[in-house]
């Protein structure tokens, strides 16, 4: 958290060796070397000096401010049990409730809704809780280069992680991952919250002092980054894992009901045509009991009136014909032996 004051000193601390070259090059071509070698070693010294003291200075106004932020806790009173880290550029803080199961946020309270990209002293802090289910996903990056992530397996986390990278891509990310020296470790955090998904920890940032990844330095702040990005990516796996367990169960309930169509009772009728002998009329017989039909004998209706038998007339040709087919099929065959 750089000030204008120490900004300024360091300025001057890194251009003094610069003029300790040009009054030793000076007293060179006067023919005064070893005026020349004093000037150069006087310069580099303020230069140290100069440079010792910005960084004290800056040193105090990171101790204060840290101080500071140390005030601003969540309402539980056994805070101090949680496991907290805070960021190098002390922007941000995060902190895990493991009994609640709740996450903790610190990050700047900007009433004007502006974007703050430095800490300064007795800057406010607004703190922001979260279940664990909130937490989408998280990501290492270094230089703001991605080398690690997992996500929860939701189609709202797709669709918001595919946003973030388009944001992203405006913004310019780097095409590869530095190799010798690196200005940044950052551990990004996406949550369900529309109006701040992205919380970025910093577990080192210095644009102006790369670190090497060979040095002892680099080592620790990516173990310490390692250890919260393992403790982060059990949560998600944690709820993943609870969602796949809600769904299995889910469609275990779920079973279809078989409900039994009723068959169609077919019912087979069977009808007969009866002709009278006397050919005058037809009678229609319904029958519901399938029984061979060859078996029934057909009854020879006679509904003659009983007037027509008492009284006789005299027969036209056309009832001689009809009388003579009723003895044949009675087996009758008289006339024709007649």
């Amino acid at each position: 958290m750089p000030s204008k004051l120490t900004n300024l000193f360091t300025g001057i601390g890194c251009t003094a060796p610069f003029l300790g070259f040009v009054l030793l090059g000076y007293f060179f071509y006067n023919q005064s070397f070893g005026l020349g070698i004093i000037a150069l070693v006087a310069c580099i010294l303020a230069a140290l000096f100069i440079l010792g003291i910005a960084q004290q200075a800056e040193d105090k106004r990171k101790k204060t401010q840290l101080e500071f932020l140390q005030t601003f806790q969540p309402g539980q009173s056994d805070f101090h049990k949680y496991k907290s880290s805070t960021s190098y550029d002390l922007l941000s803080k995060i902190a895990i409730d493991e009994q609640r199961e709740k996450i903790h946020l610190w990050m700047p309270d900007t009433k004007k809704g502006e974007r703050v990209t430095k800490a300064y002293v007795n800057m406010p802090y607004l703190i922001k809780t979260y279940n664990y289910s909130d937490i989408l996903a998280i990501n290492l990056k270094e230089d703001n280069y991605e080398t690690a992530s997992v996500q929860r397996d939701t189609h709202f986390t797709n669709f918001l992680l595919n946003k973030l990278k388009e944001e992203g891509t405006v913004m310019g990310t780097p095409a590869s991952q530095p190799v010798d020296k690196i200005t940044s470790l950052d551990l990004e955090i996406i949550i369900d919250d529309n109006t701040n998904p992205r919380h970025l920890i910093r577990f080192y940032h210095a644009p102006y002092t790369p670190l090497r990844k060979d040095s002892l330095g680099y080592a620790a702040h990516l173990k310490e980054r390692q250890e919260w990005f393992t403790r982060l990516k059990t949560i998600i796996e944690q709820q993943n894992d609870a969602a796949q367990k809600v769904e299995s169960q889910i469609e275990t309930f779920e079973s279809p009901v078989q409900v039994e169509t009723p068959k169609p009772v077919v019912t087979q009728e069977m009808t007969r045509l009866t002709v009278d002998v006397d050919m005058d009329r037809y009678a229609l017989s319904l029958y519901k009991d399938a029984k061979d039909i060859s078996e029934v004998n057909p009854e020879i209706m006679q509904d003659a009136p009983q007037h027509e038998q008492d009284t006789e007339k005299p027969k036209s040709y056309f009832e001689q014909l009809l009388e003579k087919n009723r003895r044949q099929l009675r087996g009758d065959y008289s006339d024709e032996e007649n």
